[in-house]
């Protein structure tokens, strides 16, 4: 084994419908697991007021799919944001001894993960999910993330504030 963990970065599921960015990424953390990659993995993402379960329940509902024991998964359900996320699961990992994590998140979202991992300390390698098709909205919508963690809303837990201000704004 590699890390300590594998730890799955959340997506919002708007009506309990994953992306299929989600469900890659999900693909992804079973197989590295399958590797012998790491003897853990942590699904993370919250519950939103549109999601009717938390986000790792559901990745934790496919990795049990794919064959990894309940032993293995530790679901971390409180987290609405990259930092939260990370954070979380850096708290986990070292509650068991642990220091060491493979992130599995979608290729354009790696580059902000890895920058929260290094801030927060978290010793961790990338193995990011490439995904095709509406390049151009996760750019964009990564583009807002780098700002609200920038500007230190992920810490304060108001992540989304810019992009739900956008989606309002460009409503017709």
């Amino acid at each position: 084994m590699y890390y300590d963990a594998i730890i799955v970065l959340g997506q919002h599921m708007p009506g309990g419908v994953p992306s299929d960015e989600l469900i890659a990424r999900v693909r992804a953390a079973a197989e590295h697991w399958i590797n012998g990659h790491a003897p853990a993995v942590i699904p993370c993402g919250g519950q939103r007021e549109d999601e009717p379960i938390p986000e790792a329940m559901w990745m934790a509902e496919q990795l049990a799919a794919f064959g990894l024991p309940a032993g293995a998964i530790h679901s971390e359900t409180e987290s609405l944001n990259t930092e939260q996320n990370l954070r979380n699961a850096q708290q986990m990992i070292y509650a068991w001894g642990g220091s060491t994590a493979l992130i599995v998140t979608s290729d354009v979202h790696m580059k902000r993960a890895m920058a929260v991992c290094r801030d927060i300390g978290l010793k961790a390698k990338a193995a990011p999910v490439y995904i095709e098709g509406k390049r151009w909205k996760a750019r964009f919508i990564e583009a807002l993330g780098w700002a609200e963690y920038k500007l230190g809303m992920q810490r304060k837990g108001e992540a989304g504030l810019i992009s739900r201000i956008v989606r309002k704004a460009t409503r017709s």
